[in-house]
């Protein structure tokens, strides 16, 4: 029996069929892979940036650092220009950092950038925010991408509610206010805290009683105190999650303690407000033992409503069950063992530091 092949009518088909197909196939593969290498630089991007920002974060807790624009360089690092000069910034990310391309930068937030991952350029999107209504409505996400987009609708004053979770709180629901909300030329000082700079928010009313230290002291000021540590473990971990994510790394300067010569610089999601973030110094009850008085400035909820040392009772009072009570500030008393706390009258007052006080941490979104 003899085999039959194929026509030459038979293989033109097939090969049109076969034509057809990858004329078909090939578009929608490579355009597959070409937006999985897009989705990939995307995140590549993201990453990148995002240490970025923590980078130049870091850099400004040793010294003055703001810069205005960044070249990536052959190892993927910055080269800054900052105040006039340049300036080599390493910048540590998990995953693939950019071939080339450009940042600009603005107060310590990236504005725009064009980068270049395996020859490819990832031009920045012009930034998708979120339409602002009101801080008390918006979800955290809104309001920090607003904040950092720079749209001004939330002002010094409003305020928000949160509930905490955990043990500690039980569920409890608090008010945080905006106390802040400008950036003064005075921000971009090497030595100066960035506590009340940006866009600040702070607990209206205590959330909790605490002591400082368990025994009378402030060696190793605010960084060494079990509060530092209870902020830390405790009270963040008991925020909204998706307060949580959107809270950035804060440049904290706090005072030191008798004997000591160096302020304390850390860098910190929540921390305590100091004496200068909440009076200006009057004539007639004056604070001279904070030696990081002139290391901040007075928060704008504060400077708006003139509270001085001498007559600024009423706006620094804080509450807990409605009642009028004392609430630690980070300041150590340099010329004693104990810390600043605000009075049920709104005074400075310093206590002995195992003294169980009110917590009324502020934090930044930005």
């Amino acid at each position: 029996m003899k085999n039959k092949g194929f026509t030459l009518i038979e293989l033109l088909a097939v090969i049109v069929i076969l034509a057809i197909i990858a004329l078909i196939a090939v578009p929608i593969i490579l355009n597959i892979i070409g937006d999985a290498k897009k989705e990939s630089d995307e995140r590549s991007k993201d990453l990148y940036l995002n240490a970025v920002e923590q980078a130049i974060a870091r850099k400004n807790l040793t010294e003055e650092f703001n810069p205005t624009t960044c070249t990536v360089n052959g190892t993927g690092n910055l080269t800054c220009t900052s105040n006039g000069k340049q300036i080599d910034l390493t910048v540590e990310v998990e995953g693939t950092k950019p071939t080339g391309g450009t940042i600009t930068i603005k107060d310590g937030v990236i504005t725009s950038e064009n980068l270049v991952f395996g020859g490819s350029d990832v031009q920045g999107d012009e930034p998708k925010v979120p339409e602002a209504v009101s801080f008390e409505t918006d979800s955290w996400e809104t309001i920090a991408a607003n904040v950092k987009a720079g749209t001004d609708i939330y002002k010094v004053g409003d305020t928000k509610e949160v509930t905490l979770s955990g043990t500690e709180f039980e569920g409890k629901t608090f008010t945080v206010r905006v106390a802040n909300t400008s950036t003064p030329a005075e921000c971009r000082g090497a030595d100066f805290s960035q506590t009340a700079c940006g866009f600040v928010l702070e607990f209206e009313d205590v959330i909790a009683n605490y002591n400082m230290n368990s025994t009378d002291t402030n060696v190793g000021g605010y960084p060494k105190s079990a509060m530092y540590t209870y902020l830390k473990d405790t009270v963040f971990k008991a925020l909204p999650e998706e307060l949580q994510n959107v809270i950035i790394d804060t440049k904290v300067i706090s005072g030191n303690e008798s004997g000591k010569s160096d302020n304390y610089i850390t860098e910190d999601k929540l921390y305590l407000l100091s004496t200068h973030e909440i009076w200006e110094n009057g004539t007639s009850y004056p604070i001279n033992n904070d030696s990081a008085w002139n290391n901040t400035r007075q928060l704008d909820y504060y400077a708006d409503r003139e509270v001085t040392t001498d007559d600024g009772y009423t706006p620094a009072i804080k509450k807990i069950d409605n009642v009028a009570t004392y609430w630690w500030l980070r300041s150590a008393l340099s010329g004693g063992s104990h810390f600043y706390a605000v009075s049920t009258t709104g005074l400075w007052n310093n206590g002995a530091s195992n003294t169980t006080a009110g917590v009324a941490p502020a934090f930044r979104l930005g």
